[in-house]
């Protein structure tokens, strides 16, 4: 539990202070997108180190609730979904789709959405790590 307090927890939530900054650079000045985009992997790797980290505790003995552990994880797991959204506006993103319909966004376009996830998407990350912070210091 300690390397969990003193390492992991807090390596989520520098990973998800340094997205939702590097997001509202992005926000402000378009070229940071390259460097937001650089931050998805160390996200999704922050994410697994702690989805790990929870799994190992859960089950060498932790006696928290493990559904409201486990669901609390595996939301901050599907978050990561949202990240880079802005994909799904290219131009060859739209072409795979059949639907005429289907809104094709310019590239300031995709970095302001890609900007706006990733701020909101670590909100969430880091409401979710301490949450399950809570239960697990709980019940320690």
């Amino acid at each position: 539990m300690e390397l969990y307090t003193g390492v992991i927890h807090p390596l989520v939530l520098v990973v998800s202070a340094l997205l939702a900054l590097t997001g509202l650079i992005t926000l402000a000045w378009a070229p940071a997108h390259r460097a937001l985009r650089l931050l998805v992997p160390v996200t999704y790797a922050a994410v697994a180190v702690h989805t790990v980290a929870v799994v190992v505790l859960l089950l060498t003995g932790a006696d928290a609730d493990v559904i409201l552990t486990l669901g609390y994880t595996v939301a901050s797991v599907a978050l990561l979904a949202l990240l880079g959204i802005g994909r799904l506006g290219t131009p060859e993103a739209a072409s795979a789709d059949p639907d005429p319909h289907r809104p094709v966004l310019t590239q300031s376009q995709i970095t302001r959405v890609d900007a706006a996830s990733a701020v909101i998407v670590a909100v969430a990350l880091a409401v979710v790590a301490w949450r399950v912070l809570v239960i697990l210091e709980a019940a320690a």
